[in-house]
Parts: C-alpha cells; sequence; structure tokens
C-alpha cells in the first residue's frame, strides 16, 4: 500500500465533525474517489449528469447550508467519509472514499446521525445494499431507475435494528 494510501493509525484517528462551508470541495472529492462512476449509472449521458449534480460543489454547499442532519469523517484534515439527510429521515447520501472502507466509518458518520430518529428510508445503490443491511435496513419496496440511476428503496427502524444487533 503506498503511503498516501495507508490506514488510519491511532496517531492519525479518525474524527467526526459537521461540515462546514468550504468543505463541498472535499466531500465532492470524497464521492468521487468512492465508488466507480459505472457501478452507480448505466453510463448514459442523464445518469452520468445526474451523479455529476449530486457531486456538484453548489450542490454540496447547499446540504451543509441546509440545517438536515450532515456529518464528515476526517483523517488528517482529509474527508474520508461523508453522510446527508433530507427531509429529516431520508439518507440521501453516504460516502466513504474506498481506501478507508471496511473500517466502520460508514457504520460509525450513520449511528451518529441516527440517534434520535426512530425510522430511515434510503435509496441504495446496488454496491451499498449489504452495508445497509448489515446496519439493520431491509428492503422495503422494489428496485427501480430514476435518470439512468438504479436504486432499490430500504427502510431502517429503531425497534428492528434493536431486536437484530
Amino acid at each position: 500500500m503506498r503511503r498516501s494510501q495507508q490506514q488510519p493509525t491511532k496517531m492519525n484517528a479518525i474524527t467526526y465533525r459537521l461540515p462546514e462551508p468550504g468543505d463541498e470541495h472535499q466531500i465532492s472529492a470524497c464521492m468521487w474517489a468512492s465508488a466507480d462512476l459505472w457501478e452507480l449509472t448505466d453510463g448514459t449521458p442523464e445518469s452520468v449528469a445526474e451523479w455529476k449534480q449530486i457531486c456538484d460543489l453548489e450542490e454540496l454547499r447547499g446540504r451543509i447550508l441546509s440545517g438536515e442532519k450532515t456529518l464528515v469523517a476526517t483523517w488528517n484534515g482529509i474527508v474520508v467519509g461523508f453522510i446527508a439527510f433530507r427531509r429529516g429521515n431520508h439518507l440521501s447520501l453516504l460516502f466513504v472514499r474506498r481506501e478507508f472502507a471496511r473500517q466502520g466509518i460508514g457504520r460509525e458518520l450513520f449511528t451518529r446521525c441516527s440517534n434520535a430518529l426512530n425510522e430511515i428510508i434510503v435509496n441504495s445503490s446496488d454496491t451499498a445494499v449489504g452495508f445497509y443491511q448489515k446496519v439493520g435496513f431491509v428492503q422495503s419496496g422494489d428496485r427501480f431507475c430514476k435518470n439512468g440511476v438504479w436504486a432499490t428503496p430500504m427502510k431502517w427502524t429503531e425497534i428492528v435494528a434493536n431486536r437484530n444487533h
């Protein structure tokens, strides 16, 4: 593993904080470094345009300023994870840089943001369904395609999550 891709150590622990205006550049970079564009879209111009809009700096700045639940995970001052909600309980974005995957960062972001909610909904990408199942989500509808992006509706409820964990 190259030094730039090294894993966090105790001296360089992951920290969690609210995002601030100006973080949108790093959040966008984190999102681009989290997933393969071709895994998230069907490759059509429409789906690529949808992904670019989600990662747009003004779009992300709006999310930071929205007052909705958002949180970043940082390592050495670099944003390595991001979570954002819309409409209170709709988990709309959850990304962790690939080189930091499977270290509990996504779970910690989710846990810190779900503590005051009884129910959370998400439209999961195909690549994230397994993660959401591990934190207690269940499929709540049929897989669908919107603007060339496939998603599976899922729901988390505090009661079911507590029973399963």
